[in-house]
């Protein structure tokens, strides 16, 4: 087990760039989109003092849509106040969420459990937790800076036992588990300059020394 000061939670911003810096937010319209739920079974029970609470069980190929947010899994609970969705805990092998922001390439997560504060804009990506993106640096993105088809050299990835992501600000906190598994981050290197920029321009043999008039050779 690692210590706590080992076990400390990893704040990722803007300026480490899992969001491309100055607009890359989620859609902004997402929030204000219809949540909608398709699975095999379902099973919805109202709150008897409250028909405006309750909470739904969802099983079989679960998805819950929001805008563009999208979370599949293989069972789902939903819990419902004021007859809009609270919060949703989903698990899978594994659960998945997707997001397209506003600019940029859609995010990415997977992990065992994944709940969704529909209040908080949160989703909370726990055990065995990964997020990515696929990036283009300045030279594959187009005039209106976004990534050109089939034009992506890599992808940011972060893995930990647990990840938090505001899905309105983008926003990434993770930890590492108790166990062996840390908060590894990874980013895609610089697309290689072209070759003709970067060829070492081609080196001058010295002239050979000059002889001597009456030294031998």
């Amino acid at each position: 087990m690692y210590p706590a000061s080992r076990r400390l939670l990893l704040l990722l911003t803007f300026a480490c760039g899992f969001a491309a810096a100055g607009g890359a937010w989620a859609l902004k319209t997402d929030k204000n989109q219809p949540i909608n739920v398709q699975s095999d079974h379902g099973d919805f029970r109202s709150d008897p003092k409250d028909n405006s609470r309750g909470t739904g069980i969802y099983t079989g190929h679960v998805i819950i849509t929001q805008g563009s947010i999208v979370l599949t899994a293989d069972r789902a609970v939903l819990h419902i106040v004021n007859n809009e969705l609270d919060s949703a805990d989903v698990t899978g092998q594994p659960a998945t969420f997707v997001q397209q922001p506003d600019q940029g390439a859609p995010m990415n997560g997977e992990a065992r459990e994944i709940t969704y504060d529909a209040g908080k804009n949160e989703i909370v990506l726990i055990d065995n937790a990964r997020l990515s993106q696929a990036v283009a640096d300045a030279a594959h993105l187009d005039k209106h800076g976004e990534a050109k088809p089939d034009d992506m050299p890599g992808e940011r990835l972060m893995t930990a036992d647990r990840i938090r992501y505001n899905t309105d600000t983008q926003r990434v906190i993770a930890k590492a588990g108790d166990d062996e598994q840390r908060v590894h981050i990874s980013f895609p290197p610089k697309t290689a300059a072209p070759a003709s920029a970067t060829a070492a321009r081609p080196v001058k043999p010295a002239p050979a020394a000059a002889t001597h008039a009456g030294t031998p050779p």
